[in-house]
């Protein structure tokens, strides 16, 4: 059992501190014994003052996602060995990340109190999301990347059962361009046909070279062959020379699956081009 430090001991650090620091009794009533000044700064002019005339108000600002992690906290029903990551709404309605590392104060063997220390962490956790996005985007196009399309099959294994289509897409004519103009020009041809696929779907993604797919998830296989007849008639418009192959299934969680079988039909349809030159 740890005992409750005093609201005077706590707000000597408290009241010259940058981090939030507080004591929320639980029993025998939900009521702030002490909230560092610091918490106005964060949230929002008023913000004490508004926790102590109604604890509520912590309960009214924290994100829907992260109410579950607040009830864990005061309950007891929680790891307080670790930090616990939330979002809170400021004044002006935006959310920002906080790290918190929270002490259990018990009395008989039931919780009657929390004291913590709360940090600001919204620039590092904007700068985490900012990497993240970097690792998944093609430097080239923008698009998505191979590492996004691998968890998006991860992701998607452990889902339910969804209505599922893909596009894969290869440019035909990139070794050429390489080949006969350069490696400015054949990249130029890339960005060229990334930004004619992001005209019409967010799910795009460069697996690599001239290889690229588009996912249709929850779409209908009538709402997926209308885009690639968009696509078809986009390329065209800009003197585009790609082979596409598509794929459907009404309900699964198997990209994979439904990613080889458009996969197929396009180096089928890359053939039948080839095939055509040739005669030609």
């Amino acid at each position: 059992m740890r005992p409750l430090s005093p609201p005077s001991t706590i707000a000597a650090f408290g009241n010259h501190s940058k981090d939030i620091m507080y004591i929320f009794e639980v029993r025998p009533v939900y009521r702030f014994r002490y909230i560092s000044p610091s918490l106005d700064e964060h949230i929002g002019v008023g913000t004490v003052e508004a926790s102590y005339a109604d604890p509520s108000d912590c309960f009214d600002r924290i994100h829907p996602d992260d109410l579950e992690i607040l009830m864990s906290k005061i309950s007891g029903n929680c790891n307080y060995d670790e930090p616990f990551l939330q979002r809170w709404r400021t004044n002006d309605g935006t959310y920002i990340w906080f790290e918190e590392y929270t002490t259990p104060i018990y009395e008989n063997g039931e919780i009657v109190a929390v004291q913590g220390v709360i940090r600001n962490m919204n620039a590092a956790k904007a700068k985490q999301q900012e990497l993240e996005q970097l690792c998944q985007r093609d430097t080239l196009t923008g698009l998505y990347n191979r590492h996004a399309f691998d968890c998006l099959i991860e992701e998607k294994i452990s889902s339910e059962a969804i209505p599922l289509g893909v596009l894969t897409l290869d440019l035909n004519d990139l070794k050429r361009v390489n080949d006969r103009f350069g490696h400015i020009a054949g990249d130029a041809l890339l960005q060229q046909t990334a930004l004619c696929l992001s005209r019409f779907s967010q799910e795009a993604f460069r697996l690599g070279g001239d290889e690229f797919v588009i996912v249709c998830q929850g779409y209908t296989e009538q709402q997926c062959r209308h885009l690639l007849k968009q696509l078809r008639s986009e390329f065209l418009k800009h003197d585009l020379s790609i082979a596409v192959g598509f794929a459907y299934d009404e309900a699964t969680t198997d990209v994979v699956t439904v990613f080889q079988k458009a996969d197929q039909a396009m180096y089928s349809e890359k053939q039948r081009t080839k095939s055509l030159v040739g005669l030609n």
